[in-house]
Parts: C-alpha cells; structure tokens; sequence
C-alpha cells in the first residue's frame, strides 16, 4: 500500500512539474486529508475568498485559517456538512469591501448542515463586516446580512470568536423554509457580539440550544437592536430547550434579552427556556421583555425560568406584555433589579466609550429619573381577551436610588386592553430597598393585589358592537338613524370645526352619508421623532361591507384631499395604518368620527371631545391609559355640561363606570352628548395614551 501511494505521489509531482504548477500539487496531496491549512489553496490578501471557500469545499474533516500579516478578506462564504473550521489566534476574517450587495448576503452560510464546528484557537479570532457602508449607497437597506447565519442546520457550535460589525446579526438560528426544521442542538460559547446592526443574536427557531459565556453588546442601527432577540415567525417555529449560562448583554440600544412571541400557537411546539446566572446592563429598554399572544389558540406549554439574573441600570428592568395566565408560567428566582438611579449611587458615573454610538445615551444624568416602570411593569394591550399571569417572583429585589429614605414598590400592572382582561396567578413577593438603606417586602397574591393595585379594581363594562352600525335587524337599524340624525344636527348647530384628534399607528374613522351625496375630508401624517413616516394605504368600507382602496396617503406630511360620492346610504369606515406616525383627519363637510373601540392610541392632543350616548343604552365606561412618564388627565362631563368624573395624571390605567343602583344594577347613563375634556398632565409628560369608551358607541368628534 505504501509503495503505490508513493507512486502516485510520483506521479503527481512529475505531473506538476510539467505544468509548472505548485498549487496542483498542493490541492492533490490535501484532497483527502483529514486537516487542511487554508492558504495552501492560494491566499490572497486582497480577495481570498476562493482560497477559503476551496479549502472548505476539499471535504477535509478540519480546515485551519492560519494567521497572515493582514486579514482573510472575503465575499460570502458557505458551509458544509461535517466540518471543523479552525480560525487561528488572531485571524480576523473580513468582508470585502464593495461587495454584500444582496440584502441577504452574510459572511458564513450554513443550510441544512450538519456536525459543524467554527472555533477560534486560543485568545480567539474575528469575524468583522462594514457595518456603516451598509447604510448608504449603494447598498439597499438591510438587517439581514449577518456574521453567521444558520438554517435549519444540527449539531453546530460556534465557540471563542469576536463577531462585529455585521449588517445584520452577529448570529441568525433560522430555517432553510417556511416549512423547514428548526436549528437543533446549538452550542455558542465564549463569543462576544460587538456592535451589530439588528441583534447579537436572533433565534427564529430552535430545538435545543446552548449559550454561555458570551458577551452581546452595544447593538445599534436597526430595530430591535437587542442583545439577544427570541422571535418565531409563524406557529410552526419554536423556541425550545433553551439554556442561556453567564452571559452578559450590555449597552444595546434596545433590550438585553427579548422574547417577542406572538405568532406561536398551542397547538405547537414546548415553550421553554432557561437563564442562569446571566446579566443584562444599561440597556436602552428592557433588562428583560417577554411578549406573547393572548387570547383563542394561543395557550402556550412549557416554562420558562430565570434563576440567579442581574438587572442593572435598564430604562426598565423586566417587561411582560399579554402573557395568559394559563400558560407557560415564567417564574424569577433570586432577580436582583438595580434602578438607573441607583446604579449612580452605587458609583457608576458615565456609559462607556464604546457605548458612545449605541441608543445609550453618553450621559448618565439623562437616565436618572426612576419611575415606576423601572422595577416590574406586566402590561395588558388592547387585543388581549384573557387575564393576563402566570408570574412567580421567588426572592426578587428592586434597589432604588430614591431621595426618599421610604423605599417604593416598583412594579406596575397597566391594563391597557380594551375591555380590562385584568391579572391573576401572580405569586411570590418583591423586596423594595433603598441604596445604602432599609427594605421592604411586599407580597403578591389574589388577597393583596387588589390592594396593592386599586385601579385594577373596576366594574367591567360591556363594550357596544360599532359592526351593529350597518346590521339589519331593527334595533340596529334604529340606533343607526338615532347616531345619524344627532350627529347631523350637531354638526348643523355648530359651524365651528371641532379639533381633530391625533391618532397614531393605526386608526378607523366613521361618517355617515346619504346615496348621492359627497363627503370630503383630509389626511395629514405627522412624523414623530426619528421614525420615518411612510406612504399609507387608506380603504374604505361601504354599509354593504364592499371595501374601496382610495388613494393612499403620502409620506411627505402634506395634507391629502379626498373626496367620495356615496353609492348608499349609510355607515360608512375608514381604515388606515400609519406606523409610527401620528395622523390627524380634517372634516370638511360630514362629521368625521375617531372610533376607540377596542381602543384609540392618541397621541399628544388635548382638547374637548364629544360622543354620543344613544336612549337604548344602560351602561357606560371609560378607560384611559398612560404609563409612567407619558400621562394625560381626562375629564368627563355628562349632556347637562355636570362634570362626574375626573381621571387626573391616568398612569397605568384610569376608569370611570356609571354607579351602581340599589339592586346592584349600573344606572343607564343620560343619552346625548357627553363630553370628554384631555388635559395636558401636571405630573410626566404630554405623549401616547389610549381610550376605550364601552357600553355606547365608540365614536368620538
């Protein structure tokens, strides 16, 4: 055996010889070997992506990345089944300049694969993109060109790496399909994502996977901008057997570590994941987000645990929004919470230099405000159908920097759904201390939260189906001409335009109109901060439920005429979606009514406000939300101009119902015109809150 492999080595270097070719030989001598050195494959300095991309494709079990005097500059590179790709201490793999031009370009490539390793020897090495070339031409907007991206691959790990600088993420666990296998059994280890454009790292889908040790840190440039971000993209996706262990997520300019799961479903996959020992520090937003569906479908198996967890200087340290209380409990154990504020007390003076380019705000004092969202905030939305819950706090401490030497309860329960679902199935308690200074320990139960938590104490209010505008059956059909007429004359007896109310992502608009007549309003985007606005579609919906696509809204704030001639009579809707963005509707010949059913997302408009109370109706409720720094005061005042009720500085939640009679029944509220007058507050600032009128229709002017 030994003399014919010498005879073909012979052979080959007589071969070679004759062709004057150095780099045959070498190709032909590591064609079946089981380690292989990358630059035997023809490095190039400055492209040497083919040297890379064959020494991977030789079917060599391992494939080392030696150490050259300057870094392997590439274009994307794929990998393949059983491979051990070696980068030695100090290489740096980097992305060719000028190239990445698709969107969906990423610097390594794993579809379908198996048994993969990339590891860095010693000290480590570095993946690193152009992250900022990205962001101008001649590059298309993009967060998807990644370090790594995997899909649907097994058995991989990726270990003792820095990955910077992607345009996308540091890591991506996909699928190769729609209907793909989720990445399975996944081990990242010792790596630090630095300065990604999306996330450190994204999990779409997994089925076992393994992170310890690593740093994410300083994300900024698209949205999320996470340390890590957990978000399936439809029902059959899952995040299951999960382990995060002492990893650290600092500095980004959106959360540390975020859950974003509402396109799960129960008839799916286990829900469940594990954080150890992990800390997630001066965040933009949350120290820690979870984010689920609520609601038919959605109860979700599993559990989910976060054991011996560190939150220090977050804008919030943990936000739970729309959990169903009877699904996977999500249960903290030994969290230790640290306000921003308290973080200056404790010594730290200003963000880092690195933190310099991130959402992080350079200097501390911007974040010295403590408020109530700093500790715990478990948050309703107005889609929700089910209590919210499922929370167990097992030896929890918010720490504070509070003037006062009285420590508070920094936890909040904001019901902003549209009926009040309300919580339940919270246990455990939270320990409330001040730097340097006393504690104390509140219980959570069903016997202590209504205390704890008054305004959660409310009569719920049946809400008054709007769709029964255009029903057939004769109660409707009356009550429809009731609102018709009433609005008519309203309008008829007051020529002054009222003031329009500002609504933001989205909102429906009613109007009235007989067969034949014209009815012309306006629409106008406002941009809200550094949120682009964007072209808006606007459709309409006729009494007999045809929609009508109308020209769309355009993205450059000016105010856009419209004009329709109605083909019936009757209710007519108008829709509109518009982002970010807040948009105002101008009446110009018609009442144009703001519908706040479910719910209304108003931002920064006060004025007086009018709805109507129809003489069939027996109930009524008003809820406003806000939250801790964005308030809004609202009075109520009923058709006799009596002022009976006043929600002043609404925070988590403020109500109003009618009163109750002596048989326990709500008294029908006085039909006509009730006014709701909203007032900028004297406590937070003047920004997004949200109303829902129940138990009349929901049509505000």
């Amino acid at each position: 055996m030994k003399k014919t492999i010498l005879c073909v080595c012979a052979q080959i270097i007589a071969l070679g010889a004759t062709l004057g070719a150095d780099s045959l030989l070498r190709a032909e001598e590591t064609k079946c070997a089981d380690r292989v050195v990358a630059s035997s494959f023809g490095y190039d300095a400055t492209d040497a992506t083919d040297a890379l991309q064959r020494a991977i494709d030789s079917g060599a079990k391992t494939v080392v990345v030696d150490k050259q005097p300057t870094p392997w500059i590439v274009r994307p590179i794929n990998l393949r089944n059983n491979l051990q790709l070696i980068l030695e201490e100090g290489v740096e793999i980097l992305a060719k300049e000028g190239e990445f031009q698709n969107i969906g370009d990423v610097l390594l490539r794993a579809v379908e694969t198996r048994n993969v390793r990339i590891v860095g020897e010693g000290r480590g090495a570095t993946l690193r993109m152009r992250k900022r070339d990205y962001w101008r031409a001649p590059y298309k907007k993009s967060e998807w060109r990644h370090g790594i991206s995997l899909l649907s691959a097994q058995d991989v790990v990726i270990e003792n790496l820095t990955i910077a600088e992607t345009g996308g993420d540091g890591v991506y666990l996909g699928v190769a399909s729609r209907s793909g296998q989720p990445c399975r059994n996944v081990t990242i280890r010792n790596v630090d994502c630095y300065e990604n454009n999306r996330q450190g790292i994204s999990v779409i889908s997994v089925d076992g996977l393994l992170i310890e040790d690593c740093y994410l840190r300083n994300t900024n440039g698209t949205a999320p901008e996470a340390g890590i971000d957990f978000e399936p993209n439809h029902e059959t996706e899952q995040i299951t057997n999960v382990t995060m262990r002492r990893v650290v997520s600092m500095n980004n300019a959106g959360d540390g570590f975020t859950f974003y799961l509402p396109n799960l479903a129960e008839h799916g996959h286990e829900l469940s994941f594990t954080f150890e020992d992990c800390a997630s520090v001066r965040n933009a937003g949350m120290g820690f987000a979870v984010t689920v569906a609520n609601g038919e479908r959605r109860t979700l198996s599993g559990c989910m645990r976060v054991k011996n967890v560190d939150l220090i200087g977050n804008r919030v340290g943990v936000a739970i929004r729309s959990k169903w209380s009877s699904g996977a409990p999500l249960v903290f154990e030994n969290l230790r919470i640290v306000t921003p504020s308290a973080d200056k007390k404790q010594g730290f003076k200003s963000f880092s230099e690195d933190a310099r380019n991130t959402g992080v705000p350079a200097n501390f004092d911007d974040w010295l405000t403590t408020t109530t969202d700093s500790g715990v905030s478990l948050i309703a939305v107005g889609t929700d159908k089910e209590p919210n819950g499922g929370f167990e706090f097992n030896n929890v401490e918010i720490i504070d920097g509070g003037e006062s030497d009285a420590p508070r309860f920094l936890m909040t329960l904001r019901d902003a759904s549209s009926e009040g679902v309300g919580f339940e199935n919270i246990t455990g308690s939270v320990r409330s201390t001040i730097v340097g200074g006393s504690s104390v320990e509140t219980i959570l139960s069903s016997e202590t939260l209504p205390s704890l938590f008054p305004e959660l104490a409310y009569r719920r209010v049946a809400p008054w189906d709007v769709a029964g505008l255009t029903a057939s059956d004769a109660e409707s059909v009356a009550i429809s001409r009731e609102l018709a007429t009433a609005w008519r004359e309203r309008a008829t007896n007051n020529s002054k335009l009222p003031t329009p109310l500002r609504t933001r992502g989205n909102a429906s608009y009613y109007f009235y109109a007989e067969e034949g007549q014209e009815t012309r309003w306006s629409l106008r985007q406002h941009k809200i901060g550094s949120y682009p606005p964007k072209e808006v579609e606007v459709n309409l919906t006729t009494p007999t439920g045809e929609t009508v696509a109308l020209d769309s809204a355009p993205p450059d704030l000016k105010e856009r005429d419209y004009a329709y001639v109605a083909p019936t009579t009757g209710w007519y809707r108008l829709d509109a979606n518009f982002g970010a963005s807040a948009l105002v509707i101008t009446e110009k010949n018609v009442p144009i009514l703001t519908c706040a059913r479910p719910s209304v997302d108003v931002f920064g408009s006060t004025g007086r406000f009018e709805f109507y109370v129809p003489q069939c109706a027996n109930d009524l409720g008003i809820r406003i939300v806000g939250s801790a720094t964005e308030r809004v005061t609202a009075r109520l005042f009923n058709p006799s101009g009596v002022e009976v009720a006043v929600l002043e500085n609404v925070s988590a939640l403020g109500t109003w119902s009618t009163p109750l009679d002596e048989q326990g029944a709500p008294e029908s509220p006085a039909p006509g015109f009730w006014t709701l007058e909203l007032q900028r507050p004297t406590v937070g600032v003047l920004e997004d809150y949200i109303i829902t009128i129940l138990g009349a229709p929901a049509l505000l002017r």
